[in-house]
């Protein structure tokens, strides 16, 4: 009989092919072999909250990544082509209560994206109470005084024009993730 494994519980699946293993898919074992060990899960308590990137520019996210891996941080990076895949994950997060106790604690967002853009983004991020902890720093080209101004009424925590050196990428970094975080 064919059993799926979710965490340590064992329910009973099928009993049409006993005996057999689904060669498709790791989480089916068989019942007449000896125990498996139990499953092992990334518990999401020890691992570190990603470091969202959001910009449209391929080489824009190349440079970033490049500047926050010199900063010497452990958390990984997810990037984003838009306003949009971002609101997706954070709002998917949101809706978990298990992942929302484990939001990504900053982000790097740029203004003029294609699709939603960063000061659309900024307008949904003020109406998520969830999303309060999280550090978004504008990262833009521009440099309007206007554009300034409005991303920071809109929530934005900084504003930088592309691209800040590392000393400056560290001070923001290390201010939002301790120490004992760093490499």
């Amino acid at each position: 009989m064919q059993h799926l494994i979710t965490s340590d519980l064992r329910s009973p699946l099928s009993s049409a092919s006993a005996g057999a293993v689904d060669s498709f898919s790791p989480f089916f074992v068989n019942s007449d072999a000896a125990a498996p060990p139990p499953l092992v899960v990334a518990s999401v308590a020890t691992s570190l909250p990603p470091i969202l990137v959001a910009d449209d520019d391929a080489d824009d996210i190349y440079f970033i990544e490049r500047l926050i891996k010199k900063t010497g941080v452990k958390n990984p990076i997810k990037t984003f082509n838009d306003g949009s895949e971002v609101v997706n994950y954070l709002g998917s997060r949101l809706a978990c209560a298990v992942a929302r106790n484990h939001l990504p604690s900053l982000l790097f967002l740029d203004l003029k994206m294609g699709g939603l853009g960063g000061f659309s983004f900024l307008e949904w991020a003020r109406q998520q109470k969830g999303l309060s902890p999280l550090t978004i720093v504008v990262l833009s080209n521009s440099s309007m005084p206007g554009d300034m101004a409005r991303a920071i009424a809109l929530g934005a925590h900084r504003y930088l024009i592309k691209y800040p050196c590392v000393q400056t990428m560290t001070t923001i970094v290390r201010s939002v993730y301790p120490v004992s975080l760093v490499k």
